[in-house]
Order: structure tokens, then C-alpha cells, then sequence
């Protein structure tokens, strides 16, 4: 993974930890600014699991994810189990726990179809399906900045990494971190109804967004109204 550390004012004891989308970089986020009176962790770029971070110094961890990063929140949080307890929130930005899956995910043939329509001519198209309108050029541009070969192995991961796994409803890795979730009405990446089917059962409440897009992260203007 790749990270950004983002350290408060002044010393303190409390980190928001985001976990970003897949193909996008920290500008996801940009716009929130910093949280107040919390050090701020940002983590995109799934190829691996990777991360050298001490998270010695925090009693209180707020989780936030985009997307994928879900799916790489739990990955975490099972291999780091230490730190489950320090989770005071978390809160889940258009996706699921299992980034393909007919019924609580991307759909399969549409997965397939995407990863076969990844090319350079046919990126602007996904970018508005991901992004939404001309609103967001601003990030078109940084998804660009990264090679068609680098997005299509982390887009491809999850499902190569979950292919020949277990697929549990509710989902045991999700327990404890997750306190709420908000989904975009007109999500065209993961579907709205499969966002909620996944949700319903983990038992987490959620929020429906109107016209709003698989990007909804422009929805909210600081950090705080995520909490």
C-alpha cells in the first residue's frame, strides 16, 4: 500500500485512518482538509498488502473507507487484530466487504466485463461511470497520472485473492468496525440494492445519498460529517 501521514496541530492520541478507492490517490480526499485535533493516515493502492506505520501512540482509531477500501479495511483489521479495539467508528463510502459478488457486490460479469474493457481508449468511460460528471474532471486527470497495467492488477486483486474463498454472510472480519455505511443512489460500479443487501445483514445502518454517484466522497465537506 501506499500512504500519506498527515499529523495534527498539535501531539495527540487520536488517528483517522482512510482507506482510499481503488485508482485514486489522496485528492479523493482533498477537499475534506484535516480532521480537527486528529493526526490523519491515508491508504490507497492495494497491489499489496504492505504498510510500515506505528499505531503505537493512538487510543482511538476512526475508520473511514471508500470502495475497495473496504474490502482492504477488513483485510487489515483480521491481519491486526491489536488494534479492533481501538476502532471508536467506522464508516463505509459506496461498496461492500466483498468486492465481486452477485448478490453484495460488483457482479461478477459486469467485474469481468470492466476488466476486459480496461484500455487506454476505453478509461475515460469508466472514469465517469466511477467519478460522475464534469463536476470532477479535476480527478480524472489524477487517475490518468497512473499506468492501465498498475490499475488493472489492483482492480483484479481482490478477486484473485478471494476466488477460491469462503464467502460468509454476515462477514466475521467486518465485526466490530464498521458503524455505519452511506451509498449513492445513482452508483453505477456497485450496485445501490447489492450495497444494501450487504449492509442489512452485517447489521450496520445506512444512508441513501440522491443523485449521487460511486465518488460520493463530494458529498461531504469536512471530515467531521462523516462521523
Amino acid at each position: 500500500m501506499e500512504q500519506l501521514f498527515r499529523p495534527a496541530s498539535a501531539p495527540t492520541d487520536r488517528l483517522v485512518l482512510y482507506f482510499n478507492g481503488w485508482a485514486l490517490s489522496p485528492i479523493a480526499v482533498e477537499h475534506l482538509g484535516l480532521p480537527e485535533g486528529q493526526d490523519l493516515l491515508l491508504l490507497w493502492d492495494y497491489r499489496t498488502d504492505a504498510l510500515d506505520f506505528d499505531f503505537s501512540p493512538y487510543r482511538e482509531i476512526r475508520l473511514v473507507a471508500w470502495s475497495m477500501g473496504i474490502w482492504a479495511a477488513d483485510r487489515f483489521f483480521a491481519k491486526h487484530e491489536e488494534l479492533r479495539s481501538r476502532v471508536v467508528s467506522g464508516t463505509a463510502l459506496a461498496g461492500t466487504g466483498y468486492q465481486v459478488d452477485d448478490a453484495v457486490g460488483i457482479p461478477e460479469a459486469f467485474f469481468h466485463k470492466t476488466l476486459e474493457g480496461l484500455t487506454e481508449e476505453n478509461r475515460e468511460r469508466f472514469d465517469r461511470h466511477m467519478l460522475g460528471g464534469k463536476t470532477y474532471r479535476h480527478l480524472y486527470e489524477e487517475v490518468r497520472q497512473r499506468s492501465t497495467e498498475a490499475l488493472y492488477d489492483e482492480f483484479i486483486r481482490p478477486f484473485t485473492v478471494d476466488r477460491d474463498q469462503p464467502r460468509p454472510l454476515p462477514k466475521p472480519a467486518a465485526f466490530g468496525l464498521w458503524s455505519k455505511a452511506f451509498i449513492g443512489e445513482d452508483d453505477r460500479v456497485v450496485p445501490p440494492t447489492n450495497q444494501e443487501n450487504y449492509w442489512r445483514i452485517q447489521g450496520v445502518p445506512f444512508t441513501h445519498l440522491p443523485k449521487t454517484p460511486h465518488y460520493l466522497l463530494g458529498h461531504f465537506r469536512r471530515w467531521e460529517e462523516l462521523w
